[in-house]
């Protein structure tokens, strides 16, 4: 049984009376020798690991990486998809105390080279076609799993030639010196804004972001994970696999394509107790489920993050899947994934009005900051000042899971940092009485009309309460007359002209006049640009809505 929430952070205290500076490779062999026949990996149609066995294929890869001559702080690039080699990889990248640098399997050709180039790689691991049109010079080797496809202008390894020789290697299993702090990967921002940066973060940054998380929603041993994210991003990462690894979990993995009646036969044949999701996946899962209802008698929790929710969301993940622990949060890649979350008893009415508050650190808190592991202030930006109590400002924050800057962007650090070190997210928002955030949407997203600041993400928020609207997204477009208008980019259940009007007699009704959007652009689910991650990429949407307004489309 799971027991109570209470029940399972005590237990987690207990396994962790003392937080110590480790390798996410060092955490997970503390866990091998815990768990070492726990079920670690189950992934669809393959033989699943134990902890045991994961340590051996980890411990194969790690000794081809010493064959290549990779040396400690050496860049490895690994663009691979959802898979047991792909999590082997990581450990054993960890192993040798090499920097992975996690590469999205979508990117084109451009996108790849940008990341190769500027993240300084020295190896790329890939299960992807390569791309003819990246020059890959630069790389000491490729490493392709499972044989080599196309032309490189560097060695091609196969996997088993690239296992084979690193058989007689010696990999070295205790260290004689702490190198938690050292970097362990370099993440790339995942998109939504025009220009992804290399996000610089240590391994005892990452673990002690993903016990935070694992404290706060009260992971029991052996929670067993469904990731239907890609873990090429932090929150896949973070909350998926290095929180497993903490707990004895276990990784449930399912490549492919998000197919709603799929995932929930996977759920079932795994005894998932716990699904990290965004909202369209969520939205996917739960109009699936209220056409063909089922029990999933294993689930309890949920996590639904990394974009807006409509508020119906909420009770309706209770309704349909019958779980009792639901949590939100607020984070980004610069802070480890998720800095805040809300508590996995809180109800839905904190659900649908906030993103969560500080998670408390246990023995990985620091008392400078309460017990937590950073610390925000609400920053007024003409100022520089810190806001009034429930007053918007920019997000500033400082702490031990904060990255200490972007690599090779001494440009962009300089913007983003402070002198005294505070790292200034570009997110708006404020905190109410009980701690908790409200959020108001990127700095880039907010927009004047006739001097008054509107909040896209309070428009979305209210427009998503309309039965007929499915989805919502507002951004601003440059108008001569008001110095910027709204337009709402709007996906409906059922596309007719009745819902359109009713769509938009219900922003008229329920904004102010000057927050009603001047553009109403109607969505299909496919139309939507959106990240690996799942988040709706507003530099498109700004994109079209200026083509919008310059055509006259849509307006109101």
């Amino acid at each position: 049984m799971k027991g109570t929430l209470k029940a399972r952070q005590k237990e987690l205290d207990r396994l962790y009376p003392r937080w110590e500076k480790k390798t996410i490779w060092e955490h997970f062999l503390d866990t091998v020798k815990r768990f070492p026949d726990q079920e670690f990996i189950a992934a669809q149609g393959r033989e699943s690991y134990t902890y045991r066995q994961a340590k051996e294929e980890s411990i194969k890869i790690a000794k081809g990486l010493l064959a290549e001559g990779v040396q400690p702080g050496e860049h490895i690039a690994v663009q691979m998809e959802n898979s047991p080699e792909q999590i082997f990889t990581a450990l054993a990248a960890a192993a040798v105390r090499a920097v992975k640098i996690p590469v999205n399997t979508a990117l084109s050709a451009v996108e790849l080279k940008f990341i190769l180039e500027q993240s300084e790689a020295d190896h790329l691991i890939t299960d992807c076609q390569m791309k003819d049109s990246v020059p890959y010079e630069r790389l000491k080797g490729i490493i392709f799993l499972p044989e080599p496809e196309g032309k490189a202008d560097v060695p091609v390894t196969g996997w088993k030639a690239f296992l084979e020789a690193g058989t007689g290697a010696v990999l070295e299993e205790t260290q004689k010196e702490p190198h938690g702090d050292e970097a362990s990967d370099i993440i790339y921002t995942s998109g939504s804004t025009k220009a992804p940066k290399g996000v610089v973060l240590t391994h005892d940054m990452l673990m002690r972001s993903a016990f935070a998380s694992c404290r706060n929603r009260g992971f029991e041993l052996g929670r067993r994970i469904y990731v239907p994210l890609p873990m090429f991003h932090v929150y896949g990462y973070v909350e998926g696999l290095l929180a497993a690894i903490l707990v004895g979990g276990t990784v449930l993995l399912r490549r492919g394509k998000f197919l709603a009646g799929e995932a929930l036969d996977f759920m079932e044949e795994t005894r998932a107790n716990d699904i990290l999701s965004v909202p369209a996946q969520m939205m996917a899962l739960v109009n699936e489920l209220r056409e063909r209802p089922r029990t999933l008698s294993h689930l309890h929790a949920v996590y639904c993050s990394a974009a807006m929710c409509p508020s119906w969301i909420w009770p309706a993940i209770r309704e349909t899947l019958g779980v009792s622990d639901v949590i939100t949060g607020y984070g980004m890649t610069e802070v480890c994934g998720a800095s805040m979350q809300t508590a996995p008893d809180d109800p839905d009415e904190i659900l649908q009005t906030r993103v969560g508050k500080l998670l408390p650190g246990g023995c990985s808190g620091f008392p400078q900051f309460d017990g937590h592991q950073l610390a925000y202030r609400v920053v007024d930006r003409k100022t520089q000042q810190d806001c009034r109590p429930g007053e918007i400002g920019e997000l500033w924050c400082k702490g031990a899971v904060v990255t200490k800057g972007y690599f090779k962007r001494d440009q962009a650090n300089r913007r983003v940092f402070t002198e005294d070190g505070w790292f200034k997210t570009g997110d708006c928002g404020c905190f109410d009485e009980n701690g908790y955030l409200i959020f108001a949407g990127r700095v880039d997203d907010m927009y004047k009309i006739n001097g008054e600041n509107v909040s896209p993400q309070f428009l979305e928020e209210v427009l998503s309460q309309c039965d007929c609207i499915h989805t919502a997204a507002v951004t601003g477009v440059p108008d001569p007359k008001h110095g910027s208008v709204g337009a709402a980019f709007i996906q409906l259940y059922e596309d007719t002209r009745e819902n359109r009007e009713k769509a938009e007699a219900y922003a008229k009704a329920h904004l102010a006049k000057f927050q009603v959007p001047k553009y109403f652009i109607y969505m299909k689910q496919e139309d939507w640009p959106r990240t690996a991650s799942g988040k709706i990429q507003k530099f498109h949407l700004k994109e079209m809505a200026r083509a919008a307004a310059e055509n006259g489309a849509g307006n109101r």
